[in-house]
């Protein structure tokens, strides 16, 4: 018989009693503590094995040019109180936070590219889901992790295949003592109840010249959080405490490397994500929409990636290689009602994946003479998606297993080129190669049996760049740049019928995207850093889910010509010796080129401003607000978001040499808003953290 899961309750919230005011007193002694540490912390090493573009500068340093691509410290994590990746890109110039409403997930855009068409690495190994090409951000901790690179527009061609619209590459920490490590743990709350803890173990050794070791455990756990005192309640949700919205995550990582001399390195790496979660119900007008409200948990989301990384000098060059293992094992549940507890109607299901990736990059890197430097990437990727259908009431039995697989292969050059000690021109090329090898469909009724369905024939695409980077003075730099890239189109766009909703296409087509870009970034004025950036995106073949003559049923097609256009700017300037002022601005116009249908999770304005005080080199004060245009949330225009402003308060006090408390305040204000319509984001919460580092 088939195993069935019992359906998982309601977690009762914990009230904390009465409220938070008995931890003001706690907080300011801490902070009267803090006055006498003044010993800065260290920085943690980056794990340079994981480097993919290492040209991309840090958003606190004035850029070296090349790209438009930013960099999130860890400290920078920490001060903002980011428990996850997708907290952590929130500030950042054109990268727009997105919700994926029923779904639960947290995404971002990044210049109106959506999570398809960017890729998502740890230590330059891919690890998007096979299936449909996402990953649900918020289910990656941010502990064990030294720093996030975002790549925008034209990005190096050494990420590989797909990354159309950018890259966000994860690079995890590396020891550099003979013992090291940091021990985390915060609580969320607000004034009347606590929702959420963390907790965060990471260590490392240099156990010798050669050998090193680097490891840690982190969990976040929610129970929900509160809505807004704004929030107007449905019939699907009171006011107060958001409905079946918890979830809890435990991520490891682990990474033994051994560096023979002073030019090699070669490491095995682990990275493990383990989650439950659950999906708020919708809150909007179902008869205005069509959207109905669903109850949906899923009891398992889990993702392990196992690599192994090798760079070996070869003469002045190198040879680095990639070979990697990356699962992901999810389980989805659709109940009846409200309590969670029946899976009686046609419309319940629980729906299990199991799916893997199987990939390989190997890169030669040699300079030719003194002006050049060539690199050449071989990339190698199978991805495999397995679904079933477990037992439910309404269907008391699992249904077979369906397979589907693909293969991506690439091969190509990039070049810098130095005519000039002012100029460097990078140039490349890289040849794709996908193909369909399998998929299946039931062909009964009862879904007990399956049968082939037709693949999609090999399809090639080319994909070119060049890159030019003129340094006007010593700290001022101008970029400009051309590229042509592709995405080839998921397995769930070709091949899903998504619950009855769609029709599969496997005529469907690659998409291909002509990026352009003009931009500059420097320092002037006693420090004040810049990075401007203007670019004009077309997407040729553009893949979108397209309404079909027969009523709610839709196919993902090449519908035309989408346009990305817009403008990036960053500013960051001191004011005084005691304070630093903030300035994150972006503008898109982003079009899907096709009558009727409208770009999504695409606002016209956002705009971060920030203002910090350092009184001392113990304390930093902040106040952020960050703000954004309305945007449509559905290709069909019916279901737009308002704007909306925040402002988000953080405070980090170091009380001892060793010991750093971090304080954040978010939507201080308790204002009711939403990225995705009908889905409302968390009222006030104040996270609290306190890490020791060894």
């Amino acid at each position: 018989m088939p195993r069935s899961r019992p359906a998982r309750r309601q977690r009762p919230l914990q009230p904390v009693r009465p409220s938070l005011m008995p931890l003001l007193p706690l907080l300011a002694a801490l902070h009267a503590a803090g006055a006498a540490a003044q010993t800065p912390q260290a920085a943690q090493p980056v794990f340079q094995l994981g480097e993919v573009d290492v040209q991309a500068p840090a958003v606190s340093k004035p850029a070296p040019g090349g790209t438009s691509s930013n960099v999130v410290t860890q400290q920078q994590m920490l001060d903002r109180g980011a428990l996850n990746v997708g907290e952590a890109l929130g500030d950042l110039p054109g990268v727009t936070p997105v919700t994926l409403g029923q779904r639960g997930e947290t995404q971002v855009n990044i210049r109106g590219f959506d999570s398809r068409q960017i890729t998502l690495n740890i230590d330059g190994i891919p690890i998007y889901v096979p299936y449909d090409g996402n990953v649900d951000l918020s289910r990656l901790l941010t502990p064990g992790l030294s720093e996030i690179v975002v790549t925008k527009g034209l990005g190096s061609l050494m990420y590989g295949p797909n990354n159309m619209g950018g890259s966000i590459n994860l690079i995890t920490q590396a020891p550099s003592k003979k013992l090291e490590g940091s021990i985390t743990g915060g609580l969320t709350a607000n004034q009347h109840r606590l929702y959420g803890n963390d907790l965060s173990v990471q260590l490392g050794s240099r156990i010798d010249s050669r050998w090193y070791v680097q490891g840690g455990v982190a969990s976040a756990n929610r129970d929900g959080f509160p809505l807004s005192t704004a929030f107007k309640p449905v019939a699907a949700q009171p006011g107060g405490d958001r409905l079946n919205a918890a979830s809890h995550d435990i991520n490891a990582n682990l990474k033994v490397g051994f560096t023979p001399n002073a030019t090699d390195d070669y490491a095995l790496g682990l990275y493990t994500v383990n989650s439950d979660k659950d999906s708020p119900p919708y809150t909007g007008n179902t008869k205005l929409t069509g959207q109905p409200v669903r109850y949906w948990q899923w009891p398992q989301w889990n993702k392990q990636s196992y690599y192994y990384i090798g760079n070996t000098a070869l003469g002045a060059g190198y040879l680095k290689t990639r070979l990697y293992h990356d699962t992901f094992d999810n389980e989805l549940i659709s109940f009846d009602n409200a309590r969670y507890n029946s899976t009686q109607k046609p419309y319940a299901f629980n729906s299990q994946y199991r799916d893997f990736s199987n990939g390989a990059t190997v890169e030669l890197g040699q300079p030719l003479g003194t002006q050049n430097f060539l690199k050449l990437g071989l990339f190698y990727k199978q991805d495999v998606h397995r679904e079933s259908n477990l037992a439910t009431q309404a269907q008391p039995y699992q249904t077979p297993w369906l397979h589907f697989e693909a293969h991506t292969y690439a091969l190509g050059f990039e070049n810098a080129y130095k005519p000039t000690t002012a100029d460097t021109l990078t140039f490349g090329y890289r040849r794709d190669e996908h193909r369909f090898d399998q998929a299946e469909q039931y062909t009964n009724k009862a879904q007990t049996q399956i049968g082939p369905m037709p693949t999609s024939p090999r399809v090639g695409a080319n994909n070119a760049q060049i890159v030019w980077r003129h340094k006007l003075s010593a700290h001022t730099e101008l970029r400009a740049g051309i590229g042509q890239k592709t995405r080839f189109p998921s397995i769930k766009e070709v091949y899903s019928y998504r619950l009855g909703q769609a029709i599969p296409n496997p005529a469907l087509g690659p998409e291909q995207a002509l990026n352009r870009e003009v931009g500059v970034s420097g320092v002037m004025l006693g420090g004040v850093k810049y990075d401007a950036a203007v670019y004009w995106d077309s997407i040729k073949d553009a893949i979108e889910s397209v309404a079909t003559s027969t009523p709610g049923i839709s196919q993902a097609q090449n519908v035309g010509t989408a346009t990305n256009k817009g403008l990036d700017l960053s500013v960051q300037a001191p004011i005084g010796n005691a304070w630093i002022a903030s300035v994150a601005y972006s503008y898109l116009d982003a079009t899907l080129g096709a009558p009727g249908l409208v770009a999504t999770n695409a606002p016209r304005h956002w705009a971060d401003l920030g203002v910090s005080w350092l009184p001392g080199d113990a304390t930093t004060l902040s106040a952020h607000v960050q703000a954004a245009s309305s945007r449509q949330t559905t290709t069909d225009g019916k279901q737009p978001v308002a704007g909306f402003a925040v402002v988000n308060l953080r405070w980090t006090q170091r009380l001892a040499p060793r010991l750093t408390l971090y304080t954040n305040l978010n939507n201080a204000f308790d204002r009711n808003y939403q990225l995705s319509e009908g889905f409302p984001m968390p009222g006030r919460e104040l996270r609290v953290q306190l890490q020791y580092k060894l």
